[in-house]
């Protein structure tokens, strides 16, 4: 086991003997250790004046896939925080540990990893003291630095894979560890996917643990969050500083381990339980899931003392002035900080180091200047801080409903509004639209020609005049005309008049090619005395079907076109309608003003083309107007202590008679929903100056209260960052949820 392993960790009296740097005792420092599956960060911190202080940072380290890698990568990281620690004599051995979630199983450390952790500190000659996630280890830290329990979602995107934890006011709710893809916002989404019993996600991103991770933040910006998980607004993306995690681990880790070993450490008061379990299993020493003041006697805990934030090391000047500014300027590439601050005064000192500057009443020039200039800086940062930040604040409040029906007349004709009658005026606009379409034939349609031939009509009862177009009837009772005017004399029934003569068939098709010798009957004349017969066939007799226009072709096609032009119509008619004015839907009335199609009923055709031209009109009436009519209507039904707010009321327009002068009477559904009356500015008072967690407290005990969103500008950190103190600064809005 890890702790077995480490032959030369001390006795338990020893270190708090040396911790505590009493006088007379050396000070002891410790390392910090930050791991996870394809990076290294560490850190020497210790405990000066009861708080925990980091020292100096390592380097940010890359292992790939061996144990061995580990060690190399975490060495060269030591090796850099040893380069910058001020005592090199008092090089720590002593190192906690900030391990991710999935190294740690229930209330062990997996036993492959710990055999891990066993390596590094062999080959590195380190003892463990103990260990703690980094993930608590960060929340606990944003909570120190920002004055509230952290709500935030933090995501650490790894070689393999992708973390993902949501923290809700302080409390790490949920952890998912994602296999890496090309797409780091869908693999964030996969985890979120998981957390589906938190109801709302906090709307803030924190990424952590790499180097550069603008892209992966562009990346989480671009996706659009809102629209696939509860999100009660787009979530904001933050990339948290590079040394952000290793300082946590010091911080949080480092004070908690200090706390369990019997050692009085300052902490900031805070109204809700730590965050940080720091773990002594068998493995390590430490117990998980201990409340910080049940690990410390109560006397031991200061509510005034507070926990030191991170520090860059020191800087050191020397005392003569051939010191170089470069030497000043050293950069730090664990942090990304400069070591520039003093820089600006020691050059001024060197160039000017040949005269002597004037003294006051003993003080020197040097010692003046530097007060005023203190002075003035002090004076416009209490400026600052008082004018400058601003803040917006939505409230949302649970809204009640309201509707209520009545009838008005919207009349163009009327110039003003009259509330007794309920007219209100309106003004009529117009829009002409054109447009053409076509449309595919569905009529179907017989064609072909007559059968033809000639026929001989006897006649043996007297002259006959027959004339052209008389219907002669053959066999099945076909039907022929004659093609010409016939007159037939009379004649004896032996010795009959005959008279040659051509017919067309009555209609067209196969049916009316007739056989010869076939007989026929002479309109109502009498078969006996009057017929025909024809010699030789009858023939050219044909038909077929087409594809033709008919009328449901037509009237599909105009119904069609008109309601497309209509829409346009419409959609020009809005973006006409000027600003505080409304359109009545229900009022749109079009009218055809040109039609033409391309073929009759009948033609036979494939396709048919419309061309149409419609002008529609419609009606548009005042909102403020219409609003203090709909006011008067549903305000003896609105509950005292609320208000119907302009944005919050709709309403349904329905016809009930159109009168000829253009006039529409309409009955009209009225929706509201009533919001609280609340008093914006006596808010801004109340919460001005205060932090967001305890504005968002007060504001929880307004009437309606569902949530609120606080928003300040600049973005300042940690304990400065309160509401602004001027409160015509506080922007309140009051909305419905």
């Amino acid at each position: 086991m890890l702790y077995a392993l480490c032959s030369n960790i001390m006795e338990l009296s020893d270190v708090l003997n040396k911790i505590k740097g009493q006088e007379g005792q050396e000070k002891e420092y410790f390392w910090a250790l930050q791991v996870w599956d394809d990076g290294v960060k560490s850190a020497i911190w210790t405990i000066e004046d009861e708080k925990t202080k980091v020292i100096s940072l390592g380097s940010y380290e890359v292992w790939q896939e061996t144990v061995e890698d580990l060690v190399t990568a975490a060495d060269k990281s030591l090796a850099t925080a040893s380069e910058r620690f001020p005592q090199p004599e008092k090089e720590p051995s002593k190192v906690i540990f900030g391990l991710p979630y999935d190294w740690v199983e229930g209330e062990k450390i997996k036993q492959e990893k710990l055999q891990t952790l066993q390596t590094i500190c062999e080959k590195l000659d380190l003892s463990a003291i103990g260990y703690v996630l980094t993930v608590d280890a960060l929340v606990h830290h944003l909570k120190e630095v920002e004055g509230v329990p952290p709500s935030a979602i933090l995501v650490s995107p790894q070689k393999e894979q992708v973390l993902v934890a949501v923290a809700d006011r302080g409390d790490v709710e949920k952890v998912e560890q994602v296999k890496r893809s090309e797409n780091l916002a869908e693999d964030v989404y996969e985890g979120l996917l998981r957390t589906k019993e938190i109801e709302t996600l906090p709307s803030r991103m924190l990424l952590f643990n790499g180097g550069d991770m603008e892209d992966s933040r562009q990346v989480l910006i671009d996706f659009p969050w809102e629209q696939k998980l509860p999100f009660l607004h787009f979530p904001k993306v933050e990339i948290l500083p590079v040394e952000f995690d290793i300082s946590s681990i010091c911080l949080a880790g480092g004070t908690e381990v200090a706390k369990s070993m019997g050692f009085k450490v300052s902490t900031e008061e805070v109204e809700i339980k730590p965050e940080v379990e720091v773990e002594k299993v068998p493995d390590f020493g430490f117990i998980k899931g201990k409340d910080i003041k049940e690990e410390v006697p109560e006397e031991q805990v200061s509510p005034e003392e507070k926990v030191e934030e991170v520090v860059s090391p020191p800087v050191e000047l020397g005392t003569q002035e051939t010191e170089k500014a470069e030497e000043i300027k050293e950069e730090l590439p664990a942090t990304g900080k400069k070591k520039t601050f003093l820089a600006p005064f020691f050059f001024i000192k060197e160039k000017i180091s040949g005269f002597s500057l004037p003294s006051f009443s003993g003080v020197p020039f040097w010692g003046i200047f530097a007060g005023v200039m203190i002075l003035l800086l002090a004076t416009a940062g209490v400026l600052f801080l008082w004018y400058i930040p601003k803040a917006q604040v939505v409230v949302y409040v649970s809204p009640k409903p309201l509707e209520k029906d009545f009838s008005l007349t919207v009349d163009p004709n009327q110039e003003a509004l009259d509330r007794q009658n309920l007219i209100l005026p309106a003004k009529a606009i117009e829009s002409e639209s054109s447009g053409e379409k076509t449309a595919g034939t569905t009529g179907k349609k017989t064609v072909g020609d007559k059968a033809k031939g000639e026929v001989t009509i006897f006649n043996t009862g007297g002259t006959k005049n027959l004339a052209t177009g008389t219907i002669l009837t053959g066999p099945g009772g076909l039907k022929f005309t004659l093609d010409g005017d016939v007159s037939v004399g009379s004649g004896s029934a032996v010795d009959r008049e005959e008279v040659k003569t051509t017919v067309s068939a009555a209609d067209i098709g196969a049916d009316y090619n007739l056989a010869a010798d076939s007989q026929f009957s002479i309109a109502n004349l009498d078969k006996s005395t009057i017929g025909a017969k024809n010699d030789s066939a009858l023939t050219g007799g044909t038909s077929r079907q087409i594809q033709a226009v008919s009328e449901e072709d037509q009237k599909s096609l105009l119904d069609s076109l008109t309601e497309e032009l209509e829409e346009k119509a419409k959609e020009e008619l809005l973006a006409t309608v000027p600003s505080g004015k409304k359109l009545i839907e229900e009022s749109i009335t079009a009218k055809e003003t040109s039609r033409n199609f391309d073929n009759k009923v009948g033609d036979e055709a494939q396709t048919l083309t419309l061309s149409l031209k419609i002008k529609v009109s419609a009606l548009t009436f005042s909102q403020d107007e219409f609003f203090s009519l709909a006011q008067e209507q549903i305000a003896g039904s609105i509950p005292e202590d609320y208000e119907a707010k302009k944005e919050e009321v709709n309403s349904n327009f329905e016809v009930e008679k159109q009168e000829k002068d253009g006039s529409i009477l309409f009955r009209v559904l009225v929706s509201a929903r009533l919001l609280p009356v609340i008093d914006t500015e006596e808010i801004a008072k109340n919460i001005r100056g205060k932090y967001p967690q305890l504005a968002q407290e007060y504001l929880a005990t307004l009437p309606g209260y569902v949530n609120s969103e606080i928003d300040i500008r600049p973005l300042l950190p940690g304990k400065i960052r309160t509401l602004p103190r001027v409160a015509k600064n506080i922007q309140i809005e009051i909305r419905s949820q």
